[in-house]
C-alpha cells in the first residue's frame, strides 16, 4: 500500500489535468469516520497546481481561442466577460470520490459554467423578479416576463417547442487559469449525525472541516439566436432580444449567484469593467477606489482570504478590509485560501482591523426580563 501512495503521489506532481487526478489518483480513502483529510488535502493541492500548470494553460490557451473564433461576428451572438465576485462552485454534489465534486470541463479539466445552468437560472430569475415588480397586482408591462408570459416562453420555450436564445457553456478565460482559478475551500459541519438523520444536534457535537475546490476569475457568456420559435425579419430584431436576455443573466447572476451555497454568497458573477466610486480629489478618474469603511455589519457571513501581515494572520474580506478571529479556530488555511467567517463586531476605531470574525455564528443578544428586579428592602 505504502508503494502504491508513493507511485500516485509522484504522478500527482506531474499531472495536467485536474478533473482527471481528482477521478483516478486517491491513493487511500480520504472521507468517512476513517478517511485521512491529509490525503484530501494533498489531492486537492495537486489538482489547484495541474489547474496552473504551464502545459495545460499552454493548451487550453490554445482551445479556448479556437472555439471563440467558431462563432461569427454578426449581430445574433453576444458575448460578456463577467468575473466572479467571491468564489464559484458547480457540481459540488455531483458524484465523486471526495464527496464534494466540481464541475470541469471533460477535455481539458477546466472550470466551466454549463449553459443548462445559466438558462435555467435566468429563467427562474426572469419568472421570480422582473415578472413581479410592482405592487400586489403585477404592473402589465410585467406580465410577459412570467413563465406563462410571451417574452419567457419566446426566450427560454415550453414543453412543446425550444427557445429562440441558446446559452452555451461559459468557458473561463486562459488569464485566469494561469493566475490560478482553482482554490482550496473549506466548509465545517457542525452537526453531522443530525444532518444523516442520525442524531439530534447538540452543543457537544465536534465539528468537522471538510475541505473542497472552488473558482475564482472571469468567464466568457456567451448568448447566440437560433430562431427555434420564430425567426426575426432582420438582424436587429435578433440582436434586441440578445441584448435584452444578457441584462436579465447578468443582473440574476449579480443578485443570485449560480451554482451551490449561493446563500453563503458562492456564485456570484458581475462586470469587471464597472469601478468603484472614486474618492473626491482623486487625480485618476479612471483609477477604482477603495471604500472608505467597511461596507458589512455584524451577524454577517462573509467570504474571507488568509493573509499574513507584519507576522500576523489576518483575514481579508471582500470590501479589502481586514479582520482577526476571537472565537474558534479557523480550519488550517494557507496564504491567500479563502474560508466564510462570521461578523461578531466592528470596530470603527481601528481603520487598519476593523472587523472581528469568530468560526461559529454569532448568537443573539438575550432580551431584557420584562418585569421589574427587586433589590431588597422592604415593600411599600
Amino acid at each position: 500500500m505504502r508503494e502504491k501512495i508513493i507511485a500516485l503521489a509522484s504522478k500527482r506532481a506531474t499531472a495536467h489535468h485536474p478533473g482527471l487526478l481528482l477521478q483516478r489518483y486517491l491513493a487511500k480513502p480520504a472521507t468517512g469516520d476513517e478517511g485521512d483529510p491529509e490525503e484530501r488535502r494533498a489531492i486537492l493541492n495537486a489538482a489547484r497546481q495541474a489547474g496552473k500548470s504551464e502545459k495545460l494553460c499552454t493548451i487550453y490557451s490554445d482551445a479556448y481561442h479556437r472555439w471563440d473564433s467558431s462563432f461569427p461576428n454578426d449581430g445574433f451572438h453576444q458575448i460578456e466577460i463577467l468575473k466572479t465576485t467571491g468564489r464559484l462552485i458547480i457540481g459540488l454534489g455531483s458524484e465523486n470520490v471526495l464527496e464534494t465534486g466540481l464541475r470541469l470541463h471533460h477535455t481539458y479539466g477546466t472550470p466551466l459554467i454549463p449553459g443548462s445552468a445559466l438558462k435555467g437560472l435566468t429563467a427562474h430569475y426572469c419568472d421570480q423578479i422582473w415578472g413581479q415588480r410592482g405592487t400586489a397586482e403585477v404592473a402589465p408591462e410585467n406580465l410577459p416576463y412570467r413563465a406563462d408570459g410571451d417574452f419567457h416562453k419566446f426566450v427560454f420555450g415550453t414543453i412543446e417547442e425550444g427557445g429562440s436564445i441558446t446559452f452555451h457553456d461559459a468557458w473561463i478565460t486562459p488569464d485566469s487559469l494561469k493566475r490560478g482559478a482553482l482554490q482550496l475551500d473549506v466548509m465545517t459541519p457542525h452537526h453531522s449525525d443530525w444532518q444523516l438523520n442520525k442524531a439530534p444536534p447538540t452543543d457537544f457535537d465536534n465539528p468537522k472541516p471538510v475541505s473542497f475546490l472552488s473558482v475564482s476569475g472571469e468567464f466568457l457568456i456567451r448568448l447566440s439566436w437560433n430562431g427555434a420559435v420564430e425567426i426575426p425579419e432582420d438582424q436587429a430584431s435578433a440582436a434586441t432580444w440578445i441584448s435584452q436576455t444578457m441584462i436579465i443573466l447578468k443582473e440574476a447572476l449579480t443578485e443570485w449567484g449560480v451554482g451551490g451555497k449561493t446563500s453563503s454568497g458562492y456564485g456570484r458573477l458581475s462586470d469587471p469593467t464597472q469601478k468603484c466610486p472614486i474618492e473626491v480629489g482623486d487625480a485618476d478618474e479612471n483609477v477604482a477606489a477603495k471604500p472608505t469603511g467597511p461596507i458589512h455589519k455584524p451577524r454577517q457571513q462573509v467570504q474571507v482570504i488568509q493573509r499574513t501581515i507584519e507576522g500576523k494572520i489576518r483575514y481579508e474580506a471582500d470590501d479589502g478590509f481586514l479582520g482577526s478571529v476571537i472565537q474558534g479556530t479557523p480550519s488550517s488555511l494557507e496564504d491567500g485560501e479563502s474560508t466564510m467567517l462570521w461578523i461578531q463586531r466592528v470596530d470603527e476605531k481601528n481603520k487598519k482591523v476593523p472587523y472581528v470574525f469568530q468560526v461559529d455564528e454569532p448568537r443573539q443578544p438575550k432580551s431584557p426580563s420584562s418585569g421589574k428586579k427587586f433589590h431588597g428592602g422592604r415593600g411599600k
